[in-house]
């Protein structure tokens, strides 16, 4: 499902971007932030470590969006990121190398700048198309990362395979115990 008609997949990358800084909210994660930029087509092999604290604080800016009950929620935290971003849409082909497509950020804009223009707009299109019923916080206990979901039945609750097999296993053995602690096989 393309969300937002962007020929990256923007919506992933802030996806990813919140994901890396959760799973090192002490750490450097340099190198899972590089990634993140790389896997998203945002040239990044010459970023800058001085990148990272400005990517780790718009991370968090970002989850906020991920962690809310209503649309009302889901409008003004998009509305909070929305005001912070620096925006000149434009088409651009990087010089005929990956066809016409838009970019939000201006073309002289720096790596955080189109990071922040492009996660922010993917999460208000999201939203102003589908609600909050696409994207959340994973529903595994002890999982704090969040999820976009593409499928076509919107019934996605988690962040990966893994955090759903885990819940259904332990939903499993959880029944199993309770059956055999009221005596039923």
């Amino acid at each position: 499902m393309d969300f937002i008609g962007y020929r990256s997949d923007a919506l992933g990358a802030a996806v990813d971007l919140v994901n890396a800084v959760i799973e090192d909210p002490e750490g450097r994660v340099t190198d899972q932030l590089r990634g993140v930029l790389l896997a998203h087509s945002y040239r990044a092999l010459d970023a800058p470590d001085s990148v990272e604290p400005a990517l780790r604080a718009w991370a968090r800016r970002l989850r906020t969006a991920f962690e809310v009950s209503t649309v009302q929620e889901a409008a003004a935290a998009i509305n909070a990121l929305l005001v912070d971003v620096s925006v000149e849409p434009h088409l651009t082909s990087h010089e005929d190398t990956e066809g016409w497509h838009l970019h939000y950020a201006a073309p002289e804009a720096g790596l955080v700048d189109r990071m922040r223009a492009t996660t922010a707009f993917a999460l208000a299109m999201l939203v102003s198309e589908y609600g909050i019923s696409r994207h959340g916080r994973c529903a595994a206990d002890g999982c704090a990362k969040v999820f976009a979901d593409s499928s076509r039945n919107a019934a996605r609750r988690y962040c990966s395979a893994a955090c759903a097999n885990r819940s259904a296993v332990a939903a499993h053995r959880a029944r199993a115990r309770a059956r055999a602690a009221s005596g039923l096989r």
